[in-house]
C-alpha cells in the first residue's frame, strides 16, 4: 500500500475557527465558552489547549537540574531511583510506633516520618525505642514539625551518635518550622528572629556538618490544610522559606549553605493536576529566590515530600479515601517529588491499623515498581495545560508571596492573623461550591451508602488549636450524617416522597431525591403503596406534571397536616405563574441540583424534630 495515498496532502487540515464550529454542533446550543473554569486563584481552565494559545514562560522542552528547575531540581529526575516511599507513623506509644516502622521498612517503604506528637516521644530514650532494631545507616528519618520540635530534632541527632552512625551515612530531615509549627499549633511570636531561640541555633550548628542532614522541612500542607489555595500555599510557603534562609545567612551560613538546610512539604490531594503544576511551579519559584540571592546554580533545587492532602480524608465511605491517596501519589509522583507520603485510608477516622497502612504503601509500590511511574523525567512536561497552568499559578503565587513580604514578612502576616483571615475566605467560598454540590464529595455528598458500617478505629489524638486549624472537605456533611445517626433506632428521620406522574417521568428526580436526602441520613419513603407518616413531604415529578397536578398536590399535602413541602425543581425551569401558584400551595422549598444542601438539611432535620441541630461549620440557623 502507497502511504502517500494518506499523507496530510490529501486531507484538509481544518483551522481554529472550524473545529470549534464543529466542536459546538456537538455540545447542542452550548458555547464552547460555557466549559471555561477557573481555580480558586482565578487562574481560567480552558476546554482546549492549543501550542499557540498558551502562556508558557518557562523552557517546556529544558532538562530537569538546569535552568528554572520546573522539570526537575536533579539532572537525573527520578527515573533512576524513582521517589522515596516515606511512612507516616503516628501510633500512640513508642512500642507501637516501633512495630509500625520494622514493619513498614521491612515492606516495602524506604523512609519514616515520625509523629513524635501524636507517639508521645519525650526523651532521646524514647526516640530510641521507636527506632530500635532499625539501622540508622540505611534509613532516612524525618520529623514531623510540632510544638517539641526542637527537643525531637536534638534527640534524633543524640540518637545518631549515641549509635556510632557513621556521617556520612546519617539521612534525615530535622522538621524544624518556627512559623509552620506556630500556625498549625499556636502561641508564637510575631517576630523571625523570636521564632529562632538559641536552642534551635544549636540544633541548627550540630546539623550543619551533616551533608545528608536538612534541618528544616517547610511545611506547606498547614496552609493548604486551613483552606489555603493553590497559589496562598505556593506564596506563603515560599515567603517562610525566605524567612528561614534570611535567618540563617544572619546566622552566619552562607546563601549556599543555608539553601542546603532547607527542605520544603507541599500537599497532594485529589487534584491530580493541580499537584503536578503545584510542585513543579514551587520549584520555578525556590530557583528565583535561589538567583536573586546570589546562589551557585547548583543549590537552586528544592527538595520536596509531598503529603497526601488530610482535608480530602472522609470519615463516611473511607474506602473511597483509597483512590483519593492512589491520585495524590500520582500527582506527587509525576510532579517531581523527591518523597511522597499516603495518609492510610482511615486517618480521618482514628489511628490507623496494619491494613490501611499496607495499602497506603502498596499504592505507592504499585506505581512505582508496576506501572513505572518514575522511569520518565517529568512525564507531564510539554503539556500545553500542564505548562500553561504552571506558568500561570506559579506568577499569581508571586504575586501572594510579594504581599506577604509587604505585610512584614510570614511571621509578622500570621502573628496579624492575615493567613488565617485570607485562608477562611478562601474555606468559606469553598463551601459555597460543596454545599452546592459543585465540587462533589463520593459517598459523602453524592451517591452516600445509609447501611455502610462504620469502621472502628482507636481515637487519634486532639487536633491542633493553631490559628490555621485543618479543615476537611466532608466534615460538614459528616456532621448531618452523625445528628441523624444519633437518632436511629428511636425515631429514624424521615421524609415523605410523593410521586407524581408515570414512573417514567418522575423517576429521575426521585433518584435524585432519595441520595440528596441520604446524604444526612435521612430515609425518603415512596408512599405509593402505604402511607407514610412524616411531617416533611418531598413532592417528585416531570414539569408537565406540575403544571397539572402539582398544585392539587400540594394543596391536598398541606390539608393532611404536612409541615413542610419540598418540591424538587429548579424554579428557572418553571413558568413564573407555575412558581407563585405553587408556593401559595404551600411549598417551601424548591430542591434542585445546585440547592445548598447544608441548608436545606440541617433545616429538614430540625422539621424532623431533631431540634438540637443549631449550627453546620460555624452557620447560624
Amino acid at each position: 500500500m502507497d502511504v502517500g495515498e494518506f499523507s496530510s496532502e490529501r486531507f484538509a487540515v481544518p483551522d481554529r475557527a472550524e473545529w470549534e464550529m464543529l466542536a459546538e454542533d456537538g455540545l447542542r446550543g452550548r458555547t464552547l465558552a460555557s466549559l471555561v473554569s477557573f481555580t480558586a486563584d482565578g487562574i481560567e481552565i480552558a476546554p482546549v489547549y492549543a501550542g499557540d494559545q498558551v502562556d508558557v514562560s518557562g523552557d517546556p522542552s529544558g532538562l530537569p537540574g538546569l535552568g528554572d528547575r520546573t522539570r526537575g531540581s536533579l539532572a537525573a529526575g527520578g527515573s533512576s531511583t524513582g521517589w522515596d516511599v516515606r511512612a507516616l507513623v503516628n501510633d500512640k506509644g513508642v512500642e507501637d510506633a516501633n512495630a509500625t516502622v520494622l514493619d513498614e521498612l521491612a515492606c516495602g517503604s524506604t523512609s519514616l516520618l515520625l509523629d513524635v506528637e501524636a507517639i508521645g516521644v519525650a526523651s532521646v530514650d524514647h526516640l530510641d525505642a521507636v527506632l530500635a532494631e532499625v539501622h540508622l545507616e540505611m534509613v532516612t528519618v524525618a520529623l514531623l514539625g510540632s510544638p517539641t520540635g526542637v527537643e525531637a530534632a536534638g534527640w534524633l541527632l543524640d540518637l545518631w551518635e549515641r549509635r556510632e552512625t557513621p556521617v556520612g551515612s546519617r539521612s534525615g530531615l530535622l522538621g524544624l518550622d518556627p512559623v509552620g509549627v506556630t500556625a498549625r499549633y499556636g502561641s508564637g511570636t510575631s517576630s523571625t528572629s523570636e521564632h529562632f531561640s538559641n536552642e534551635l541555633l544549636s540544633v541548627l550548628d550540630r546539623s550543619r556538618g551533616l551533608p545528608g542532614v536538612r534541618a528544616f522541612s517547610l511545611d506547606g500542607t498547614v496552609f493548604a490544610d486551613a483552606g489555603a489555595s493553590d497559589a496562598r500555599e505556593l506564596g506563603w510557603t515560599t515567603a517562610n522559606g525566605v524567612s528561614v534562609l534570611r535567618a540563617l545567612v544572619d546566622h552566619g551560613l552562607s546563601i549556599d549553605d543555608a539553601l542546603n538546610q532547607i527542605a520544603f512539604t507541599w500537599s497532594a490531594d485529589i487534584d491530580q493536576f493541580g499537584t503536578i503544576c503545584r510542585l513543579r511551579a514551587a520549584r520555578r519559584l525556590w530557583a528565583r529566590v535561589a538567583e536573586a540571592s546570589g546562589a551557585t546554580p547548583k543549590c537552586w533545587g528544592q527538595v520536596q515530600h509531598a503529603m497526601g492532602s488530610a482535608v480530602d480524608l472522609t470519615q463516611r465511605d473511607p474506602w473511597g479515601n483509597l483512590l483519593r491517596g492512589t491520585v495524590a501519589a500520582f500527582g506527587g509522583g509525576v510532579g517531581g517529588a523527591n518523597a511522597v507520603t499516603v495518609r492510610p485510608f482511615d486517618s480521618a477516622i482514628g489511628r490507623s491499623d496494619a491494613f490501611s497502612r499496607r495499602t497506603a504503601r502498596n499504592t505507592q509500590l504499585l506505581l512505582l515498581e508496576e506501572s513505572s511511574l518514575a522511569t520518565v523525567v517529568d512525564p507531564a512536561g510539554g503539556s500545553w495545560f500542564v505548562e500553561d497552568l504552571t506558568s500561570r499559578m506559579a506568577e499569581t503565587a508571586w504575586e501572594r508571596f510579594r504581599e506577604i513580604e509587604v505585610a512584614g514578612g510570614v511571621a509578622a502576616a500570621l502573628a496579624s492573623g492575615l493567613l488565617a483571615g485570607e485562608a477562611e475566605i478562601c474555606w468559606k467560598a469553598r463551601q459555597v461550591s460543596l454545599a452546592s454540590r459543585t465540587e462533589a464529595i463520593t459517598g459523602v455528598s453524592e451517591f452516600p451508602n445509609l447501611d455502610e458500617e462504620p469502621l472502628e478505629r482507636s481515637a487519634a489524638p486532639a487536633p491542633a488549636a493553631g490559628p490555621l486549624p485543618l479543615r476537611r472537605r466532608s466534615a460538614i456533611f459528616e456532621t448531618l450524617r452523625d445528628t441523624a445517626d444519633a437518632a436511629t433506632g428511636i425515631d429514624a428521620p424521615v421524609v415523605r416522597l410523593v410521586l407524581v406522574g408515570a414512573f417514567a417521568d418522575h423517576n429521575a428526580r426521585s433518584t435524585f431525591a432519595v441520595n440528596l436526602y441520604a446524604v444526612a441520613g435521612i430515609l425518603a419513603v415512596s408512599d405509593f403503596k402505604n402511607r407514610v407518616s412524616s411531617p416533611v413531604a418531598v413532592v417528585c415529578g416531570s414539569d408537565s406534571d406540575y403544571l397539572v397536578e402539582g398544585v392539587a398536590t400540594v394543596t391536598s399535602l398541606r390539608a393532611e397536616g404536612v409541615t413542610r413541602i419540598h418540591l424538587v425543581a429548579n424554579v428557572e425551569s418553571l413558568s413564573v405563574d407555575l412558581v407563585h401558584a405553587l408556593k401559595d400551595a404551600g411549598v417551601d422549598d424548591f430542591v434542585h441540583a445546585h440547592t445548598d444542601l447544608v441548608d436545606l438539611l440541617g433545616r429538614t432535620l430540625v422539621d424532623l424534630g431533631l431540634d438540637d441541630v443549631k449550627t453546620f461549620s460555624g452557620r447560624t440557623r
